[in-house]
C-alpha cells in the first residue's frame, strides 16, 4: 500500500512539474531528505524516483520560455563552482580512482540539483516553500525519533533513514541540528498560536531525537547553535528561558549510561545550568528500572553500585576508543595534505588501504571531521576554497540580516537569514567530530542565501527605481505617479 502510494505521489508530480519546473526541486528536495521510499516495504524500497524527478525537471527548465539557464555570479557561487572544479581535478589524481570516481559521480549529482535551484528558485514563496519541504523531510525523523526516545527512556540509539547521507547516528544528529533553526523560523513567522506551540513540541522532540542519538558531536553543535541563538536574540529572557527549560529537562529524562557517556564533554563545555543539571540527575523520568535492565535473571539482579562501576568502565573504555579513532583519522588526514599538499588523497582517501599506508595495523574508515575530510581527500587549496565559499555565504546572510532587520516588508528574509545561518553554524559545531562534508544540505544552504539576497537586492532596486521615478515626475509637475490616469474608453 505505502509503494502504490508514493509511486501516485511521484508520478502524479510529474505533470505539474512539467507546467511549473520549480515544483521539481521541492520534490526533489522531499525525496533526497525524507527517503520516503526507505518506508516502504516493497518495489518502492529502491526505486530511485528522485532521478526521474530531476531528469523531468531539468528537461522542463530547458524547454520553458521563462526560464533563463544561467548560474548568479556572486562570490560565493564562483566559489562553490571552483570548488566543484577542484574536485574534478582531485578526483584524476586520487589515491583509489575506482572509489574517487564512485564519490565524484554522487557528488556531482547533488551539484547539478544545485544548480537546478539556482535556476528555478527566485521568489519569496519558492524560497518558503523549499525551507518548509527541507524541514519536514528531516523534522520528521525529528519527531519520530524523539518520541521513540521518551517511549523507551533513551536506552535504544536513534538512528536517521537506511540508505541515506544520515542514516548513522551521528550524521542524523547533524542533520538535526541543521533543521532545528528552520522549525523557529516557522515558529516566528507564524501568527497562530496553536501552530507555534506545535512547532515548540517538534523542536523538542528534535532536541529528544539528538539527544538519543548518543551523538556528542550533535551534542556539541546543538550547544553552539543555542549560545548564538541566545547572543542574537532580541528577546535574552525568553530565549533563554525556553533554552533552560528545554535542554535540562531533556537531559533529565535521559537514562544513566547517557549521562555516563556525555559528563565529560558538558563539564568540557564549562556551562553551569548543564554542570549542574548532571549533579542534580535523578536517573531518568521515563526510562526503565536500572537493576531491572541489568538483571542477570529474574531473581538475580546486579547491585547498583556494582552495575554502576561496570557502565562507567564501559563508557570509559568506549570513549577512550572514539577519542583515539578520531585522533588516527585526524593524523592521517594532516599526513595527507604533508605528502600532497595541493590535491590531497582525492575522494575516498580515508579508506583501510590508506590507513594502512599511513598508521599500519589501525582499523578505521572515517574523517570524523568535515574539515579533515575535506583537508584529507582536496589538500589545502581546496580546504581554503571551501571555508571561503561558507565565509562568503556567512557574510551575505549577515548582510541579508542588516538590512531587513528593521524593514516590515522584508523582515521575514532576516529571520530565514538568521535562521539559515544558525543551521550552519550547527553544522560546523557537529562537523568538527563528524565526517559529512559532502552532504546535500549545507550546499543548499548556501545556495538558498545567494538567493535570497539576490531576491532582497531586487526588491531594494525596484524601490530605488521607484523612488527616483517619482522624484523626476514630482519636479516635472506630474502626478499620474500618485493618481494614475484610468485608461479611455475605446
Amino acid at each position: 500500500m505505502r509503494d502504490l502510494l508514493l509511486t501516485l505521489i511521484v508520478f502524479g508530480s510529474l505533470p505539474v512539474i512539467f507546467v511549473r519546473p520549480h515544483y521539481g526541486v521541492y520534490m526533489w528536495a522531499w525525496l533526497t531528505y525524507m527517503t520516503p521510499h526507505r518506508l516502504a516495504w516493497g518495489f518502492a524500497y529502491d526505486f530511485r524516483f528522485n532521478y526521474i524527478v530531476a531528469i523531468v525537471t531539468l528537461i522542463a527548465a530547458f524547454r520553458s520560455k521563462e526560464t533563463k539557464i544561467r548560474i548568479p555570479l556572486t562570490l560565493p557561487s564562483v566559489l562553490w563552482m571552483l570548488f566543484i572544479s577542484w574536485t574534478t581535478l582531485t578526483a584524476y589524481n586520487a589515491f583509489e580512482p575506482y572509489s574517487a570516481w564512485q564519490e565524484w559521480d554522487r557528488f556531482i549529482k547533488i551539484q547539478i540539483m544545485v544548480i537546478v535551484t539556482y535556476v528555478l528558485i527566485k521568489e519569496k514563496e519558492h524560497l518558503i516553500i523549499l525551507v518548509g519541504v527541507i524541514t519536514f523531510s528531516i523534522g520528521f525523523f525529528g519527531v519520530k525519533g524523539g518520541i521513540f526516545t521518551l517511549l523507551r527512556g533513551g536506552h535504544f540509539r536513534v538512528m536517521g533513514p537506511e540508505y541515506s547521507f544520515i542514516s548513522d547516528n551521528n550524521t542524523f544528529a547533524l542533520a538535526l541540528n541543521m533543521v532545528l533553526p528552520l522549525s523557529l523560523y516557522f515558529m516566528h513567522t507564524t501568527k497562530h498560536n496553536l501552530v507555534r506551540l506545535a512547532l515548540l513540541g517538534v523542536n523538542f522532540l528534535c532536541i529528544m531525537a539528538i539527544f538519543g542519538s548518543y551523538s556528542r558531536g550533535g551534542l556539541v553543535g546543538l550547544t553552539a547553535m543555542g549560545v548564538v541563538f541566545w547572543i542574537t536574540s532580541r528577546k535574552k529572557i525568553a530565549s533563554l528561558a525556553i533554552l533552560v527549560i528545554l535542554i535540562p529537562s531533556g537531559i533529565m529524562m535521559m537514562p544513566e549510561k547517557w549521562v555516563l557517556r556525555v559528563t565529560p564533554m558538558i563539564e568540557s563545555l564549562n556551562l553551569p545550568f548543564l554542570k549542574e543539571t548532571i549533579k542534580f540527575y535523578p536517573a531518568s523520568l521515563f526510562s526503565y528500572d536500572l537493576q531491572t535492565e541489568l538483571s542477570l535473571n529474574k531473581n538475580t539482579v546486579i547491585p547498583l553500585t556494582e552495575s554502576d562501576g561496570l557502565i562507567r568502565k564501559d563508557a570509559e573504555i568506549l570513549q577512550d576508543l572514539s577519542v583515539m579513532g578520531r585522533f588516527d583519522a585526524w593524523a592521517v588526514a594532516k599526513a595527507i595534505a604533508a605528502d600532497r599538499p595541493f590535491l590531497g588523497g582525492g575522494f575516498g582517501a580515508f579508506s583501510q588501504g590508506v590507513f594502512n599506508h599511513y598508521t599500519p595495523g589501525v582499523y578505521r574508515h572515517d574523517a570524523h571531521s568535515i574539515y579533515f575530510e575535506v583537508l584529507g581527500e582536496q589538500g589545502y587549496a581546496g580546504l581554503v576554497i571551501w571555508v571561503l565559499m561558507h565565509l562568503t555565504s556567512l557574510n551575505y546572510g549577515r548582510w541579508i540580516i542588516m538590512r531587513c532587520r528593521k524593514d516590515t516588508e522584508l523582515y521575514w528574509a532576516s529571520v530565514m537569514a538568521k535562521m539559515i545561518i544558525l543551521g550552519l553554524l550547527g553544522y560546523y559545531g557537529a562537523g568538527f567530530s563528524l565526517g559529512l562534508a559532502y552532504y546535500d544540505l549545507p550546499y543548499h544552504y548556501v545556495t538558498i542565501l545567494v538567493i535570497l539576497r539576490l531576491h532582497i537586492q531586487s526588491v531594494l532596486d525596484a524601490r530605488k527605481n521607484m523612488a527616483q521615478k517619482i522624484k523626476r515626475n514630482s519636479l516635472l509637475g506630474r502626478t499620474d505617479h500618485i493618481f494614475p490616469v484610468p485608461p479611455k474608453n475605446p
